[in-house]
């Protein structure tokens, strides 16, 4: 009987041992999945992990990498909170979980979640400019001007960051400071194409076309496929009254991008300043498709029926 009992004890040892190295095989082939971009598989083996090793907060965390970047933001966010649950002081998952937040929408605890992730960390420029990004989806831009300052104190070549600052300043209309910072962003990293576009956006509202253009230009010589460097480039062909390449530009960025509402719309605002109200109609009527409630496009569409036959 007692060699019995020594005999269960030993094989439930072992079987525990297995259970512990089958979680961690798991675990290590989802990760493997995920660093191939191969999300479905990798969740597939997060799930066995999860089940073998339910209180340990890695297959929790993994696995919400893999429905964050499958956009299943509602799952994500539902298991960065059980890794947090296991684990409260878990930063990797505080700043997924304010990432997931904010895609969803829901800034006040993406600011939360990073604001708690600030009073573990006071040092992490990264959780500074993230807060930041989501104060200023809210709409509060002076105090995401302050958390991206912060960032920039304590990375002063955080180029994202004198990025996002530009474009508070510019929502503020400060062009001037707005074009200060991107010169600096540019100087850190010359193939920074957000950096490139968005001084080009400023140089259009100072009424500076062909600074505009030339920035457009380089922009688009980076990556010749980034739509709304066309879309851009084309509004500032249009303030100069180039609308043949101005249309080339938008017909470009809709091959580029064939659900691109914004350059269907301003394609047919352009083909109805030139008159040609069957293609301002098509381009429209293709917008509201994509985008059932856009007001400008409605209006539009309107205008253009209102012309006469």
């Amino acid at each position: 009987m007692k060699k019995f009992c020594l005999l269960t004890l030993l094989f439930f040892s072992l079987t525990t041992i297995s259970f512990g190295q089958t979680a961690q095989e798991f675990l290590n082939r989802g990760i493997q999945y995920y660093k191939n971009k191969q999300y479905t598989e990798a969740i597939t083996n997060f799930n066995e992990a999860v089940k073998l090793r339910p209180t340990a907060k890695e297959p929790w965390y993994n696995r919400g990498q893999a429905y964050f970047y499958s956009g299943k933001f509602d799952l994500a966010i539902a298991d960065y909170s059980q890794a947090l649950n296991l684990d409260p002081n878990y930063l990797d998952a505080l700043f997924q979980r304010g990432l997931s937040y904010n895609k969803k929408g829901n800034h006040d605890s993406a600011i939360a979640d990073y604001s708690r992730g600030l009073v573990l960390t006071p040092n992490d420029s990264q959780f500074w400019y993230n807060r930041g990004i989501a104060y200023a989806d809210k709409g509060n831009l002076d105090s995401a001007f302050a958390d991206y300052n912060q960032a920039l104190k304590l990375n002063p070549n955080y180029v994202k960051a004198f990025v996002n600052r530009s474009s508070v300043y510019y929502k503020k209309k400060q062009y001037e400071l707005a074009i200060a910072d991107l010169n600096i962003a540019l100087k850190l990293d010359a193939t920074n194409i957000e950096a490139w576009g968005n001084r080009g956006i400023c140089y259009s509202s100072l009424d500076q076309i062909d600074l505009a253009i030339a920035d457009f230009n380089q922009a688009l010589k980076i990556d010749a496929n980034y739509a709304k460097g066309y879309l851009d480039r084309a509004i500032a062909y249009n303030k100069k009254k180039q609308n043949d390449m101005a249309i080339a530009d938008l017909s470009q960025a809709i091959k580029i991008n064939p659900n691109y509402v914004s350059a269907y719309i301003f394609r047919g605002a352009v083909y109805f300043d030139v008159k040609k109200y069957d293609l301002a109609k098509a381009d429209i009527e293709k917008a509201l498709q994509l985008s059932p409630n856009h007001k400008f496009a409605t209006d539009l569409l309107a205008r253009i029926a209102a012309v006469p036959k």
